[in-house]
């Protein structure tokens, strides 16, 4: 027997760490059509983009578009439940086929996953109030002011905006939306800056508040469905899916039957798609 060398297997484990954490073969358009079957990760604690219906399946709209999808592709939708953390692992892992849930493009992401064409967007915008401010905002220019109270959550994408733009405003960083909301229901706030997305459905949980939204978009991002690395033989095919899903408008659709709002900012209908 050939002996073995001391180098060798301290190396071993070094190694087998490294293929561990290679990512599993992604499943191409032939395996996901041969097996008739498509997985879907959708985060079903970000209403109403995933959400558990009252016979706590995930429904909502990334739901509706991923049963969409997989009917016009004519196999069978598996909606596997994931969370924000673990989303892009799970595609990386070969988990899921795809992932959907805000999943906004950003370079970081595209540099460990591929981005189907975009799917819908984020806007970012003032929300503020009719009446009842420290002084009347009309326009994102009114924010920077010594006497505007603004509540922000810690770490979201208004926090930037606010520093950049609004750097002479009072401005309070909480933890959480309910939190932030709560301060703007009581008077204790006069405005704060985030997703549209974000704030519409919180809006409907404070009845009686005069909530207003201005019209201006500071900021538009990209949200495209996720799909592994490298696999682009069922990213093509998705994004065909997506043009007819644009054309025929059920995307637009699908987004007021679940937000009760059109969307802030249109996807172009782009025959490149």
């Amino acid at each position: 027997m050939r002996p073995t060398n001391r180098r060798t297997l301290l190396a071993l484990p070094t190694a087998l760490a490294a293929s561990a954490a290679l990512p599993a073969a992604a499943r191409p358009l032939d395996q996901v059509l041969s097996t008739r079957r498509l997985r879907a990760g959708i985060n079903p604690t970000l209403p109403p983009f995933g959400t558990f219906n009252e016979r706590n399946q995930i429904d909502g709209f990334d739901a509706d578009i991923a049963r969409e999808i997989a009917r016009r592709m004519n196999i069978e939708l598996e909606i596997v439940q994931v969370g924000s953390p673990d989303r892009i692992p799970f595609l990386q892992s070969g988990r899921i086929d795809i992932v959907l849930g805000a999943i906004t493009r950003t370079i970081e992401r595209a540099l460990v996953i591929d981005y189907t064409q975009p799917l819908h967007t984020q806007s970012m915008v003032v929300l503020t109030k009719s009446t009842g401010t420290a002084v009347p905002i009309n326009a994102p220019a009114d924010l920077n002011n010594r006497q505007v109270r603004m509540v922000q959550v810690r770490g979201t994408v208004g926090v930037p905006w606010i520093q950049a733009n609004a750097a002479q405003a009072q401005v309070t960083l909480l933890d959480n939306y309910p939190d932030c909301f709560r301060a703007l229901a009581q008077g204790r706030a006069d405005a704060m800056v985030d997703v549209a997305e974000s704030v519409v459905i919180p809006m409907r949980n404070f009845q009686g508040v005069p909530w207003k939204i201005l019209d201006e978009v500071l900021a538009s991002f990209w949200v495209g469905i996720g799909v592994q690395k490298g696999n682009h033989s069922l990213r093509d095919a998705l994004n065909v899916v997506l043009f007819e899903l644009h054309r025929s408008n059920f995307v637009n659709q699908t987004w007021e039957k679940w937000f009760g709002v059109p969307m802030t900012t249109r996807i172009p209908f782009n025959p490149m798609f």
